[in-house]
């Protein structure tokens, strides 16, 4: 088995190691080669920061990896690790998350992180093995049809991400749902015309769906997200990676959002 570095191998072997390594993911993770290099780009992995594993010529396995300055902090990203199912419990997983960590330290990062589906127990258990340790449950969130969209007395303004950053005071949250991972991402404040009472970063797709992936307010959560369903009472809104630690975790629940999937949250100190 060798471990090759993804920036000296054909992307036709990256997209097979991925799809096969994630036939039977719990989340659909089958891409076409377009979706690969669209979905690398977009949250910021690099094919000179990621593996693929080889069983003499045949691509077994792959991880893929970013390194990026999150929060004031070089942080390293595992973005996704899959190994053939035929090839699993086989040390090849293994051999993946070691050349990655070689190379994190060698970046000079300070700290890596992950997210892992809560029940998939075995990739849990081969980060920790390498002190990894979960900081935090992350959930998937959606609406309910006939939700509270009760009227709001507040509402959102648009502003550019140096003025976001600036007024909105700010709880962590992963890799995936930072500014920098997004597309389109948009910034808005919730004001009622004389404070600021929070911040939402979001996108929109055509159809009116909209995915919220930071809701910050230090205690007008609630509010913020009224101000939201009353200024898109049509949309159906999935708040995604909410950390359970968070007081947006919170506010979403008192809202009637419903987990509809959960992960950990992974990190190590390097």
């Amino acid at each position: 088995m060798k471990i090759v570095p993804m920036e000296n191998c054909s992307f036709k072997d990256a997209l097979t190691c991925l799809n096969e390594g994630f036939q039977d993911y719990q989340v659909n993770m089958q891409f076409d080669l377009d979706g690969l290099i669209q979905m690398m780009s977009s949250k910021r992995l690099s094919p000179a920061f990621s593996f693929l594993a080889y069983d003499g010529e045949k691509p077994v396995g792959i991880v893929l990896n970013g390194v990026q300055e999150v929060d004031g902090i070089k942080t390293a990203y595992n973005g996704g690790t899959a190994v053939h199912p035929s090839y699993r419990k086989r040390g090849v997983g293994r051999l993946l998350v070691h050349s990655s960590l070689s190379m994190y330290k060698k970046e000079n990062a300070s700290v890596a992180t992950l997210e892992a589906i809560s029940d998939n127990q075995s990739a849990i258990a081969l980060y920790e093995g390498y002190g990894y340790q979960v900081v935090d449950h992350l959930h998937i969130m959606r609406s309910t049809l006939g939700g509270k969209t009760g009227e709001s007395l507040s509402r959102l303004e648009s502003v550019d991400e140096r003025k976001w950053k600036e007024q909105i005071s700010k709880e962590k949250y992963p890799w995936q749902n930072q500014p920098f991972s997004l597309q389109k991402g948009e910034f808005f404040n919730v004001t009622d015309g004389e404070a600021t009472l929070g911040g939402l970063l979001l996108t929109r797709n055509d159809k009116g769906h909209i995915t919220l992936f930071q809701l910050q307010s230090k205690n007008k959560g609630k509010e913020c997200l009224k101000t939201l369903r009353s200024s898109y009472p049509n949309a159906i809104i999935t708040a995604f990676n909410i950390p359970e630690g968070s007081s947006a975790y919170k506010a979403l629940k008192e809202e009637g959002f419903e987990t509809q999937l959960q992960q950990v949250w992974m990190k190590k100190v390097l």
